[in-house]
């Protein structure tokens, strides 16, 4: 049985980077066998998951 995020259809976002920020941030997904859009939903979702947790500790 496949889970709804194989089902959903992926959109693009547009965020603005300068070349350096896109740069870098390339090599720290590609450092991870990732693509950039992978590490930054992945980053994102962290980020969101570790805010979380502090706000519920506090």
């Amino acid at each position: 049985m496949e889970s709804k995020e194989k089902k959903e259809k992926r959109v693009s976002v547009s965020i603005s980077l300068k070349d350096s920020e896109r740069d870098e941030l390339r090599g720290c997904a590609e450092r991870y066998g990732l693509s950039l859009s992978a590490f930054l939903r992945l980053a994102a979702k962290e980020y969101v998951d570790n805010r979380n947790s502090i706000q519920e500790g506090e």
